[in-house]
């Protein structure tokens, strides 16, 4: 992989290539919100449209002094001035016998948050709160204010976290009381995979669960909001299954295919940049998380391995075609082997463990059925016209990805395949139901319980060996699934040989690269480029007569 200072290089001879070859230039950049860029870096270029149904502010044009040329004026405002994070705050064991939530809880307060940007937290499922005064006999809701935690509801009884009502009735409280431009979910706990779901709660029954159709149910009912983001800050979330289920509610979905160590995210440096400015494109906030997870995880006592990516759920219909076509073409394989993870748990992680009747020290991937999607396909089969399919629809799924130094073996998006094991088929087949999988393929799923090879895992040496990271899948994959949707990549990096700092937002089709103090943006749609320089304040484009850059005049 090459050095930053390397790839700044490449970076100016990638884009003047790509402009060289336009005609007459022009410029069109109309994002949605999910597309706003930091105003540190550039500013939003289209108007959210708010459930708090509040005045849209006057947007701010930089045009061009040429009115008449192909050069359009480019919007470099920031509509969005408030947000809201909404955070399903189970502590559980984790928090009574170590006093994580109140660590993180901690970061947040730190980080200056409060004025722009509301955080609400509803406490949980915990036996013992160390800090804070959080009350354990009862559930409760808090906001961060005033550089403190603040007090909002009290004795809301024994909820539990684990029932789709008590899901539902936070998200409806939360919008209602702290509307905003924008908002984001995070649920704060133990993770069990798509099957078993979120939230060991150390009040209820320890083998229940608040599954991803339950949620789903929950975020229906509250139909009226569309979040940003849906977080997990759990472990082995990141799934198909888990994508496809969060759709129809948010833009982005953040995940961890891998066992979570137990400092969970980072809060303190993402949250300071939403407080600075709540109108920070998504993709950026979302690589912000995510390389604070990396960074903690690297640097920090009790760090481990991580895995954690952003992911474009628009795609999680096309994806989910894909995968099926590709899965039924190579059903003989994928049942001669187990194709499950063995990758261990190292440490204290935010995985269920005990709760499944596991000894937390040997718990798996493979005790939850995670088999990393593109490390079988490259095992099996990556050449035919399904396997093109499949590995562009996950390219296109995967906005941006982050792993510690120390491993590579998880890509970032997993799919349960029940191996030899009829309970958890049985648990499967009513959530995947429930989240809308057609009968075909949940049938289809119920012959890996009997499947041949179950006993017999494979080996993904060569693979964790030789995968480079999804740098090494830039070429373009041409597909075209779901009847005629189109999960291309037209963008030319022909001459690069690592861009794994830019972000791609499939729904609108635009690349983001901020690096130093430049934040460049790529339009697939218009085969246009331009970038703002932080320092200057300026934007510019390249004139292919001048063969130059030139600034967007005012």
């Amino acid at each position: 992989m090459e050095s930053r200072q390397k790839k700044s290089g490449k970076l100016w001879k990638l884009i003047i290539g790509v402009l060289a070859v336009l005609g007459i230039l022009f410029l069109i950049l109309m994002l949605l919100p999910d597309d706003e860029v930091d105003e540190s870096f550039t500013e939003e270029i289209k108007e959210e449209n708010t459930v708090a149904q509040q005045e849209k502010p006057e947007q701010q044009v930089i045009g061009t002094e040429h009115a008449e040329s192909d050069i359009k004026p480019v919007s470099v405002d920031t509509d969005a001035k408030s947000a809201t994070i909404m955070i399903y705050m189970n502590g559980s064991d984790l928090e009574t016998n170590a006093g994580e939530a109140t660590t993180d809880i901690e970061e947040m307060i730190s980080s200056g948050i409060g004025e722009n940007v509301n955080v609400i937290i509803q406490t949980m499922g915990t036996k013992e709160w160390q800090d804070y005064n959080i009350s354990s006999k009862s559930a409760q809701t808090y906001q961060i204010k005033n550089g403190g935690l603040s007090l909002v509801r009290d004795n809301l009884g024994q909820l539990d976290c684990t029932s789709e009502e008590t899901l539902s009735e936070f998200i409806e409280f939360s919008k209602n009381n702290y509307p905003a431009d924008r908002y984001i979910f995070v649920f704060w706990d133990h993770g069990g995979g798509p099957v078993y779901g979120f939230g060991y709660d150390e009040w209820q029954d320890n083998e229940s669960g608040l599954t991803i159709s339950e949620m789903a149910r929950a975020f229906s009912k509250n139909s009226d909001i569309h979040f940003d983001i849906i977080g997990m800050d759990c472990c082995i979330m990141a799934s198909i299954e888990t994508c496809y289920a969060f759709a129809p509610f948010c833009k982005y979905a953040l995940l961890s295919e891998d066992f979570e160590s137990g400092l969970g995210w980072s809060y303190k440096g993402w949250m300071k940049a939403f407080e600075e400015n709540p109108g920070i494109s998504t993709p950026l906030l979302g690589k912000y998380i995510i390389d604070d997870v990396i960074t903690e995880n690297e640097t920090s006592f009790g760090g481990d391995s991580a895995c954690i990516a952003l992911f474009n759920v628009s795609i999680a219909k096309d994806l989910f075609k894909a995968w099926k076509d590709y899965a039924y073409k190579n059903e003989d394989a994928l049942l001669n082997m187990n194709y499950s993870r063995i990758h261990k748990a190292r440490g204290r992680s935010r995985g269920f463990g005990d709760m499944w009747g596991f000894d937390e020290s040997d718990v798996t991937l493979s005790d939850y059925y995670i088999s990393d999607i593109l490390a079988l396909m490259e095992s099996i089969d990556n050449r035919s016209e399904e396997a093109k399919n499949l590995t562009s629809a996950l390219k296109a799924a995967v906005a941006y990805y982050g792993h510690t130094s120390d491993k590579n073996e998880l890509t970032g998006l997993a799919v349960s395949l029940p191996y030899g094991d009829p309970d958890f088929y049985d648990k499967l087949e009513g959530v995947y139901k429930d989240i809308g999988f057609d009968d075909e393929y949940i049938d289809w799923l119920g012959g890996f319980v009997s499947s041949y090879g179950y006993e017999d895992f494979y080996d993904f040496g060569d693979f964790d060996d030789s995968w480079g990271g999804w740098e090494s899948y830039e070429d373009e994959y041409g597909c075209n699934i779901s009847g005629g949707g189109s999960c291309e990549y037209s963008y030319d990096y022909e001459n690069a040989e690592s861009n794994d700092d830019w972000i791609y937002d499939f729904e609108e089709k635009i690349w983001y690269l901020y690096e130093d103090d430049i934040l460049y943006m790529y339009d697939d749609e218009t085969d246009t480029s331009f970038y703002y320089d932080e320092q200057d304040d300026k934007i510019y484009y390249y004139d292919e007569e001048l063969d130059d850059w030139c600034e967007v005049e005012e």
